[in-house]
């Protein structure tokens, strides 16, 4: 075995201790009708719909801290092969703080970052998983701001996929809802966060790095599936929790807060002992026809993406409804699966969330005018020809006949 310093092993071991040891600071405050919440700015999303529960400056930018990291595993995720090897470059090796002392050239998988990333927060491995992934960490952060724009974060901009401070490099509690809710989609991604300890290789060492999750959320609420915390001096202490009770999952986010467990507990708290997911109508419940214009069919069947459902109080189970709203303009070519309108849930006559239409069937273009003229002339041109192909056959026959019957005459009037 290799002579290395022992201190990265004995940091870990004091991590670990240190998230089974109770903070008698932290101790939730007694419940009310609301949440009692100290973060900044907080947040509580039903999951499944997207409806937002309980809410203190939720569009207010601020700097995200390392739950930047859920952005980044995100995109990891959906860019797939997690079994792809991953050489580790000296910029990555030299990012500093949040580590697991990742070494140039050294040798992991995408799936193997992946889980430093989202338990131990790893800085390097952020920037190793950004190289793979784009290229360049430039590359990929411009990928984390395309994604961003399309979950529609609109108080959200990224510098980098770790969460450092940097200059424009700011999110919002809703924001961090939307990105989160979008991440829990994922199960390989859902069973990362979920994880408490995971071991990965250590080059040049007999012995393996153990990651410690440093979400303690895990450990000390029996609901918890995940997901991120984060920490810098100037963003303070910043987390993104998830809990599932039966068929409700909740998001809960909590930003600059000096009590941030108790923030997520509380709020969690809340939320189940309120809400309990209500089923509107399933997907396969519902079909509409939406017209097609310049398409060989007139109109393509439409279903929910999935399910309308939405966390609802008992009093307000009664009064959820939903509308619908087809593209007017859809123009062929329709793809199957492709976005073609808008189911929006209601409750209590307030819209609160909503789930994409998505054509069922597809539709062709219809060719254009020039090319139905060309093919109805070339069809006249061919059904013409083999008319007079079989007139003339039809009339080189009665010749035959005609010819021969004369012939039979003129034999008979010599004999």
């Amino acid at each position: 075995m290799h002579q290395r310093s022992l201190l990265p092993g004995i940091l870990l071991i004091f991590l670990f201790v240190a998230n089974l040891v109770p903070v008698w600071a932290d101790t939730p405050a007694v419940s009310s009708a609301f949440p009692q919440t100290q973060g900044k700015a907080v947040l509580l999303m039903d999951a499944h719909s997207g409806r937002v529960l309980y809410k203190k400056n939720e569009h207010q930018r601020m700097s995200p801290a390392s739950v930047t990291k859920i952005m980044t595993g995100l995109l990891v995720v959906e860019n797939g092969e997690l079994n792809r090897v991953v050489e580790v470059s000296e910029k990555a090796a030299a990012t500093p703080e949040s580590a697991v002392w990742l070494e140039a050239g050294e040798k992991l998988t995408r799936g193997q970052l992946l889980y430093a990333l989202m338990l131990n927060s790893a800085n390097d491995a952020s920037v190793a998983l950004a190289e793979s992934v784009a290229g360049s960490e430039e590359a990929f952060v411009d990928l984390m701001n395309l994604r961003a724009r399309e979950l529609r974060m609109k108080d959200t901009h990224f510098s980098n996929p770790h969460g450092l401070e940097a200059g424009d490099h700011y999110t919002s509690a809703y924001d961090l809802a939307l990105v989160s809710r979008e991440a829990m989609k994922h199960e390989t991604l859902r069973k990362v966060v979920a994880t408490k300890t995971y071991h990965i290789p250590w080059a040049d060492n007999d012995y393996q790095r153990l990651l410690i999750n440093k979400n303690r959320l895990l450990w000390r609420y029996d609901d918890a599936v995940g997901i991120k915390t984060g920490y810098t001096k100037q963003a303070g202490n910043c987390a993104v929790g998830a809990a599932k009770r039966g068929s409700l999952t909740l998001i809960a986010i909590s930003l600059n807060s000096p009590t941030v467990y108790p923030d997520l507990q509380a709020m969690f708290d809340y939320g189940f002992a309120n809400y309990t997911l209500h089923t509107i109508k399933d997907a396969d419940q519902l079909s509409v026809e939406v017209p097609v214009l310049n398409g060989k069919v007139k109109m393509v069947q439409a279903v929910p993406k999935f399910a309308l459902k939405v966390a609802a109080t008992a009093e307000e189970a009664s009064q959820t409804s939903y509308t619908v709203h087809i593209d007017d303009n859809l123009t062929a070519p329709v793809l199957e699966g492709q976005a073609v309108g808008v189911c929006t849930i209601h409750v209590g006559g307030k819209e609160v969330s909503s789930v994409e239409l998505v054509a069922s069937t597809s539709a062709a273009e219809k060719p254009s005018l020039f090319t139905r003229f060309k093919a109805a002339a070339l069809t006249f041109i061919k059904y013409t020809l083999i008319t007079f192909v079989v007139i003339f056959c039809c009339l080189y026959m009665i010749r035959i006949v005609n010819l021969r019957r004369r012939r039979k005459k003129r034999r008979m009037h010599r004999a």
